[in-house]
Protein backbone atom coordinates (compact mmCIF):
# COMPACT_ATOMS: atom_id res chain seq x y z
CA UNK A 1 0.00 0.00 0.00
CA UNK A 2 2.87 2.63 0.83
CA UNK A 3 4.33 2.32 -2.74
CA UNK A 4 0.88 2.64 -3.88
CA UNK A 5 0.62 5.99 -2.03
CA UNK A 6 3.60 6.66 -3.12
CA UNK A 7 3.40 6.24 -6.92
CA UNK A 8 0.08 8.52 -6.59
CA UNK A 9 2.17 11.31 -4.96
CA UNK A 10 4.84 11.71 -7.55
CA UNK A 11 2.34 10.86 -10.44
CA UNK A 12 0.44 13.73 -9.32
CA UNK A 13 3.27 15.95 -8.26
CA UNK A 14 1.31 16.74 -4.92
CA UNK A 15 2.82 18.21 -1.76
CA UNK A 16 1.91 16.12 1.31
CA UNK A 17 1.79 16.89 4.92
CA UNK A 18 2.10 14.44 7.54
CA UNK A 19 0.26 15.39 10.95
CA UNK A 20 0.46 13.03 13.17
CA UNK A 21 -1.29 12.47 16.69
CA UNK A 22 -1.58 10.87 20.10
CA UNK A 23 -3.76 7.81 19.62
CA UNK A 24 -7.20 8.05 21.37
CA UNK A 25 -6.83 12.27 21.20
CA UNK A 26 -9.34 14.58 19.42
CA UNK A 27 -8.19 15.21 16.02
CA UNK A 28 -11.18 17.49 15.12
CA UNK A 29 -10.02 20.13 16.64
CA UNK A 30 -6.18 20.22 15.35
CA UNK A 31 -7.83 19.23 12.04
CA UNK A 32 -10.09 22.40 12.25
CA UNK A 33 -7.06 24.72 13.21
CA UNK A 34 -5.34 23.25 10.59
CA UNK A 35 -8.19 24.42 8.20
CA UNK A 36 -8.36 28.31 9.51
CA UNK A 37 -4.09 28.44 9.90
CA UNK A 38 -3.26 27.65 6.58
CA UNK A 39 -3.05 30.03 3.47
CA UNK A 40 -4.03 28.25 0.45
CA UNK A 41 -5.09 29.39 -3.24
CA UNK A 42 -7.76 27.58 -5.05
CA UNK A 43 -10.32 25.35 -3.69
CA UNK A 44 -10.40 23.28 -0.82
CA UNK A 45 -11.79 20.51 0.46
CA UNK A 46 -11.97 18.65 4.37
CA UNK A 47 -12.55 15.15 3.61
CA UNK A 48 -13.29 12.56 6.71
CA UNK A 49 -14.55 8.91 7.17
CA UNK A 50 -17.99 9.41 8.58
CA UNK A 51 -20.94 11.76 8.64
CA UNK A 52 -20.84 12.99 12.02
CA UNK A 53 -17.17 13.92 11.35
CA UNK A 54 -18.50 16.03 8.73
CA UNK A 55 -20.71 17.72 10.46
CA UNK A 56 -18.86 18.47 13.42
CA UNK A 57 -15.71 19.98 11.36
CA UNK A 58 -18.42 22.20 9.35
CA UNK A 59 -19.99 23.33 12.76
CA UNK A 60 -16.60 24.48 14.00
CA UNK A 61 -15.31 26.40 10.88
CA UNK A 62 -18.23 28.10 10.54
CA UNK A 63 -17.79 29.02 14.29
CA UNK A 64 -14.52 30.34 13.76
CA UNK A 65 -15.76 32.66 10.99
CA UNK A 66 -14.86 30.53 7.90
CA UNK A 67 -17.12 30.48 4.95
CA UNK A 68 -17.59 26.34 4.82
CA UNK A 69 -20.39 23.99 2.97
CA UNK A 70 -21.23 20.88 4.44
CA UNK A 71 -21.48 18.26 0.99
CA UNK A 72 -24.88 16.20 1.75
CA UNK A 73 -26.45 14.22 0.15
CA UNK A 74 -30.19 13.50 -0.47
CA UNK A 75 -30.58 10.71 1.25
CA UNK A 76 -34.14 9.60 1.88
CA UNK A 77 -35.57 11.50 -0.66
CA UNK A 78 -35.85 12.21 -4.28
CA UNK A 79 -34.41 15.66 -5.72
CA UNK A 80 -37.87 15.35 -7.52
CA UNK A 81 -39.22 16.41 -3.98
CA UNK A 82 -37.12 18.83 -2.62
CA UNK A 83 -39.15 22.06 -2.41
CA UNK A 84 -37.28 24.22 -4.69
CA UNK A 85 -37.71 21.78 -7.55
CA UNK A 86 -40.88 21.27 -7.02
CA UNK A 87 -41.45 25.18 -7.36
CA UNK A 88 -39.24 24.96 -10.42
CA UNK A 89 -41.16 22.16 -12.35
CA UNK A 90 -44.67 23.49 -11.12
CA UNK A 91 -44.03 27.05 -13.51
CA UNK A 92 -46.58 27.41 -16.66
CA UNK A 93 -44.77 25.56 -19.94
CA UNK A 94 -43.03 23.15 -16.99
CA UNK A 95 -46.04 21.65 -15.53
CA UNK A 96 -48.84 18.71 -17.45
CA UNK A 97 -48.90 16.74 -20.31
CA UNK A 98 -46.06 18.62 -22.31
CA UNK A 99 -43.32 17.64 -24.72
CA UNK A 100 -41.14 19.79 -25.67
CA UNK A 101 -40.24 23.33 -23.02
CA UNK A 102 -40.05 26.55 -25.06
CA UNK A 103 -37.28 28.73 -24.24
CA UNK A 104 -39.80 31.85 -22.97
CA UNK A 105 -41.14 29.07 -20.79
CA UNK A 106 -38.11 28.10 -19.39
CA UNK A 107 -36.72 31.54 -18.83
CA UNK A 108 -39.72 32.58 -16.84
CA UNK A 109 -39.72 29.61 -15.15
CA UNK A 110 -35.65 30.42 -13.72
CA UNK A 111 -37.06 34.39 -13.17
CA UNK A 112 -39.87 32.43 -10.69
CA UNK A 113 -37.11 30.38 -9.10
CA UNK A 114 -34.83 33.34 -8.21
CA UNK A 115 -37.74 35.65 -7.46
CA UNK A 116 -39.26 33.17 -4.51
CA UNK A 117 -36.18 31.02 -3.47
CA UNK A 118 -33.24 33.59 -3.69
CA UNK A 119 -32.69 33.65 -0.17
CA UNK A 120 -32.95 29.62 0.23
CA UNK A 121 -29.80 27.87 1.07
CA UNK A 122 -30.63 25.54 -1.37
CA UNK A 123 -31.40 27.78 -4.26
CA UNK A 124 -27.46 27.60 -5.62
CA UNK A 125 -27.92 23.77 -6.00
CA UNK A 126 -30.63 24.25 -7.80
CA UNK A 127 -29.16 26.98 -10.26
CA UNK A 128 -26.31 24.34 -10.63
CA UNK A 129 -28.99 21.36 -11.86
CA UNK A 130 -30.45 24.06 -14.18
CA UNK A 131 -27.03 24.93 -15.39
CA UNK A 132 -26.62 20.77 -15.65
CA UNK A 133 -29.20 20.73 -17.71
CA UNK A 134 -28.89 23.25 -19.90
CA UNK A 135 -25.13 22.45 -21.05
CA UNK A 136 -26.15 18.75 -21.38
CA UNK A 137 -29.67 19.88 -23.74
CA UNK A 138 -28.31 23.25 -25.65
CA UNK A 139 -30.77 23.36 -28.24
CA UNK A 140 -33.87 21.39 -27.68
CA UNK A 141 -35.19 20.19 -23.93
CA UNK A 142 -37.63 17.83 -23.56
CA UNK A 143 -39.93 17.18 -20.31
CA UNK A 144 -39.16 13.69 -19.74
CA UNK A 145 -35.57 14.64 -20.03
CA UNK A 146 -35.87 16.71 -17.53
CA UNK A 147 -37.64 14.48 -15.03
CA UNK A 148 -35.24 11.64 -16.00
CA UNK A 149 -32.17 13.95 -15.15
CA UNK A 150 -33.96 15.07 -11.93
CA UNK A 151 -35.12 11.80 -10.70
CA UNK A 152 -31.20 10.28 -11.56
CA UNK A 153 -29.40 13.07 -10.12
CA UNK A 154 -27.85 13.25 -6.52
CA UNK A 155 -27.74 16.37 -4.53
CA UNK A 156 -23.97 15.99 -4.08
CA UNK A 157 -23.31 16.51 -7.87
CA UNK A 158 -24.80 20.17 -7.43
CA UNK A 159 -22.24 21.85 -5.15
CA UNK A 160 -20.18 24.22 -6.82
CA UNK A 161 -16.31 24.74 -6.51
CA UNK A 162 -14.64 28.04 -5.56
CA UNK A 163 -11.88 29.10 -3.56
CA UNK A 164 -13.83 31.56 -0.75
CA UNK A 165 -15.23 28.27 0.73
CA UNK A 166 -13.96 25.15 2.35
CA UNK A 167 -16.17 22.44 0.97
CA UNK A 168 -16.54 19.53 4.17
CA UNK A 169 -17.37 15.99 2.45
CA UNK A 170 -17.16 12.24 3.56
CA UNK A 171 -14.56 10.48 1.59
CA UNK A 172 -17.41 8.47 -0.27
CA UNK A 173 -19.69 11.43 -1.34
CA UNK A 174 -15.77 13.35 -2.71
CA UNK A 175 -15.74 10.38 -4.97
CA UNK A 176 -15.50 12.06 -9.08
CA UNK A 177 -14.59 15.39 -7.84
CA UNK A 178 -11.04 17.32 -7.63
CA UNK A 179 -9.84 20.00 -5.36
CA UNK A 180 -7.00 22.16 -5.19
CA UNK A 181 -6.24 21.24 -1.73
CA UNK A 182 -7.55 18.59 0.42
CA UNK A 183 -7.49 18.10 3.93
CA UNK A 184 -7.49 14.82 5.23
CA UNK A 185 -8.90 13.61 8.56
CA UNK A 186 -8.00 9.68 9.44
CA UNK A 187 -9.16 8.95 12.79
CA UNK A 188 -8.94 5.26 14.10
CA UNK A 189 -8.58 4.33 10.61
CA UNK A 190 -7.65 0.85 9.70
CA UNK A 191 -6.13 0.32 6.39
CA UNK A 192 -6.02 -3.99 6.50
CA UNK A 193 -9.19 -4.23 4.34
CA UNK A 194 -9.31 -3.90 0.55
CA UNK A 195 -12.66 -1.77 1.04
CA UNK A 196 -10.07 0.89 3.45
CA UNK A 197 -7.60 0.75 0.93
CA UNK A 198 -9.69 1.69 -1.81
CA UNK A 199 -10.96 4.34 0.48
CA UNK A 200 -7.82 5.97 1.46
CA UNK A 201 -7.00 5.87 -2.94
CA UNK A 202 -9.67 7.43 -3.14
CA UNK A 203 -9.13 10.22 -0.60
CA UNK A 204 -5.76 10.66 -1.78
CA UNK A 205 -6.51 11.26 -5.13
CA UNK A 206 -9.12 14.01 -4.81
CA UNK A 207 -5.77 16.59 -4.40
CA UNK A 208 -4.22 18.05 -7.56
CA UNK A 209 -1.70 20.33 -5.63
CA UNK A 210 -1.81 20.10 -1.79
CA UNK A 211 -2.82 16.85 0.58
CA UNK A 212 -2.62 17.29 4.26
CA UNK A 213 -3.37 14.51 6.64
CA UNK A 214 -3.79 13.89 9.95
CA UNK A 215 -3.97 10.66 11.49
CA UNK A 216 -4.06 8.89 14.97
CA UNK A 217 -1.93 5.72 13.90
CA UNK A 218 1.72 4.65 11.99
CA UNK A 219 0.40 2.68 9.62
CA UNK A 220 1.97 5.82 7.06
CA UNK A 221 5.13 5.89 8.96
CA UNK A 222 7.25 4.46 6.26
CA UNK A 223 5.64 6.63 3.83
CA UNK A 224 8.53 8.86 2.08
CA UNK A 225 8.61 11.13 -0.28
CA UNK A 226 10.86 14.51 -2.02
CA UNK A 227 7.78 17.13 -1.08
CA UNK A 228 6.45 15.53 1.78
CA UNK A 229 6.43 17.63 5.48
CA UNK A 230 6.07 15.57 8.94
CA UNK A 231 4.50 16.90 12.02
CA UNK A 232 3.93 15.04 15.41
CA UNK A 233 1.25 16.99 17.75
CA UNK A 234 1.50 15.74 21.07
CA UNK A 235 -1.55 17.85 22.49
CA UNK A 236 -4.14 16.69 24.17
CA UNK A 237 -7.63 18.11 22.95
CA UNK A 238 -11.06 18.56 24.41
CA UNK A 239 -13.99 17.27 22.41
CA UNK A 240 -15.61 20.37 19.96
CA UNK A 241 -17.94 22.73 21.65
CA UNK A 242 -20.05 22.62 19.72
CA UNK A 243 -21.52 19.58 17.33
CA UNK A 244 -23.89 19.96 14.10
CA UNK A 245 -27.12 17.01 13.58
CA UNK A 246 -29.31 17.05 10.51
CA UNK A 247 -32.64 15.15 10.80
CA UNK A 248 -33.51 12.91 8.42
CA UNK A 249 -37.62 11.05 8.07
CA UNK A 250 -36.78 9.04 10.70
CA UNK A 251 -35.80 12.05 13.10
CA UNK A 252 -38.98 13.63 12.95
CA UNK A 253 -43.20 13.19 13.62
CA UNK A 254 -43.87 12.83 9.66
CA UNK A 255 -47.67 12.88 10.13
CA UNK A 256 -47.14 16.21 12.40
CA UNK A 257 -46.66 18.20 9.59
CA UNK A 258 -50.19 17.40 7.73
CA UNK A 259 -51.83 20.16 10.05
CA UNK A 260 -49.00 22.85 10.16
CA UNK A 261 -48.46 23.07 6.17
CA UNK A 262 -49.67 26.27 6.23
CA UNK A 263 -47.14 27.31 8.47
CA UNK A 264 -44.54 25.42 6.44
CA UNK A 265 -45.51 26.95 3.24
CA UNK A 266 -44.07 30.16 5.11
CA UNK A 267 -40.48 28.80 5.16
CA UNK A 268 -37.59 28.53 3.41
CA UNK A 269 -34.72 26.61 3.97
CA UNK A 270 -31.94 28.45 5.86
CA UNK A 271 -34.80 30.06 8.15
CA UNK A 272 -33.77 30.37 11.95
CA UNK A 273 -36.05 27.93 14.25
CA UNK A 274 -36.68 27.05 18.15
CA UNK A 275 -35.76 24.86 19.70
CA UNK A 276 -38.76 23.91 22.34
CA UNK A 277 -37.92 20.62 23.66
CA UNK A 278 -40.24 18.06 22.00
CA UNK A 279 -39.81 20.02 18.17
CA UNK A 280 -39.33 23.55 16.70
CA UNK A 281 -41.18 26.59 16.16
CA UNK A 282 -41.03 29.57 13.80
CA UNK A 283 -39.75 32.92 14.60
CA UNK A 284 -43.53 33.65 16.17
CA UNK A 285 -43.35 30.64 18.44
CA UNK A 286 -45.64 28.58 16.38
CA UNK A 287 -44.79 24.49 16.55
CA UNK A 288 -43.95 23.62 13.18
CA UNK A 289 -42.66 20.24 13.32
CA UNK A 290 -42.28 17.14 16.07
CA UNK A 291 -39.16 15.28 16.80
CA UNK A 292 -39.74 11.40 16.51
CA UNK A 293 -39.25 9.37 19.53
CA UNK A 294 -36.42 7.60 18.21
CA UNK A 295 -34.77 11.47 17.89
CA UNK A 296 -35.73 12.00 21.12
CA UNK A 297 -33.71 9.03 22.88
CA UNK A 298 -30.86 10.87 20.67
CA UNK A 299 -31.30 14.41 22.60
CA UNK A 300 -31.26 12.51 25.85
CA UNK A 301 -27.77 10.75 24.50
CA UNK A 302 -26.33 14.27 24.01
CA UNK A 303 -26.84 15.95 27.07
CA UNK A 304 -25.81 12.17 28.83
CA UNK A 305 -22.74 13.91 26.94
CA UNK A 306 -22.79 16.89 28.19
CA UNK A 307 -24.32 18.53 25.10
CA UNK A 308 -27.50 20.72 25.39
CA UNK A 309 -29.90 21.75 21.88
CA UNK A 310 -28.67 25.40 20.95
CA UNK A 311 -30.30 26.81 17.94
CA UNK A 312 -31.98 25.07 15.12
CA UNK A 313 -32.58 26.10 11.22
CA UNK A 314 -34.65 24.81 8.58
CA UNK A 315 -32.06 22.62 6.10
CA UNK A 316 -34.42 20.71 3.65
CA UNK A 317 -38.17 21.15 2.60
CA UNK A 318 -39.08 18.27 1.04
CA UNK A 319 -42.51 16.59 -0.80
CA UNK A 320 -43.53 13.35 1.30
CA UNK A 321 -46.57 11.54 0.09
CA UNK A 322 -48.74 9.63 3.09
CA UNK A 323 -49.42 6.90 1.07
CA UNK A 324 -52.64 5.63 3.11
CA UNK A 325 -54.87 8.89 2.11
CA UNK A 326 -52.83 9.69 -0.82
CA UNK A 327 -52.34 13.19 0.58
CA UNK A 328 -48.75 14.91 -0.12
CA UNK A 329 -47.62 17.30 2.25
CA UNK A 330 -44.14 19.82 3.35
CA UNK A 331 -41.93 17.91 5.52
CA UNK A 332 -39.41 19.93 7.51
CA UNK A 333 -36.01 18.51 7.93
CA UNK A 334 -33.95 20.70 9.94
CA UNK A 335 -30.74 21.29 11.22
CA UNK A 336 -30.12 21.24 15.12
CA UNK A 337 -26.76 23.00 16.73
CA UNK A 338 -25.71 20.80 20.16
CA UNK A 339 -23.37 23.17 22.15
CA UNK A 340 -21.21 21.24 25.05
CA UNK A 341 -22.14 22.37 28.38
CA UNK A 342 -18.84 23.29 30.71
CA UNK A 343 -19.10 21.76 34.22
CA UNK A 344 -20.22 24.19 36.72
Amino acid sequence: MIKTIQKIIKKRNINIGMATALPDGNLIVPFVQDLLGTELSGTTCALTRTNDEALQVTGLLLRNKMTARLIQSNEGFNLYNLDEVRYFLSQPGLAGNIVNITDEAWENAKRALAQRYLRSTKYELCRNLIRDFETANPKMRYKSDLDVFIRESKLEDFYGENGETILVSTIHKAKGKEFDNVFMMLEDFDPATDEAKRLLYVAMTRAKRNLIVHLDSDFLDKLTADNMERVSDRGNYQPPAEIAIYLGFKDVWLDYFISRQKLVSGLTSGDNLKVDGEGCCNSDGQSVLRFSQQFTTRIDEMKAKGYMPKTARVNFIVHWTKEEIGQEVRVILPELLFERMLPV
